[in-house]
């Protein structure tokens, strides 16, 4: 597997198949005298933003900012050893309602969706 190529930027889906967001970024573990080893697949905009240069991830940490985000900013990391399979789309072993795709559907759900006329059929 040429990990570059067949895991960065391919759809992630959880144990459901449902689409949980696409793979930003690969942490990796470096060991004296040893090989490097996959330890993360990363996902989030602000990981998107460091890839593309110096100036897209100061404007999306401004963004952040202007937008009230307070506190660090965090990415979302799945561990490599809850990769089912790597293929078309990247299978994880992740429960999708604690992803940020997950927590932010369900936080629309609670504040928009529901309080909609008929929202809720």
């Amino acid at each position: 597997m040429l990990l570059i190529r067949d895991v960065l930027d391919k759809q992630m889906v959880d144990e459901e198949q449902n689409r949980i967001g696409k793979a930003d970024g690969i942490v990796l573990y470096l060991s004296d005298g040893n090989a490097p080893e996959v330890a993360f697949i990363e996902m989030g905009s602000l990981t998107l933003s460091r890839r593309l240069g110096r100036r897209p991830h100061r404007w999306m940490l401004w963004i952040r900012r202007a937008a009230g985000a307070e506190g660090t900013a965090e990415v979302f990391r799945v561990p490599w050893a809850k990769v089912r399979d790597v293929g078309v789309d990247i299978e994880v072993d992740v429960d999708r309602r604690v992803t940020p795709l997950g927590q932010c559907q369900e936080w629309l759900v609670q504040h928009v969706i529901n309080r909609i006329p008929g929202g809720q059929s």
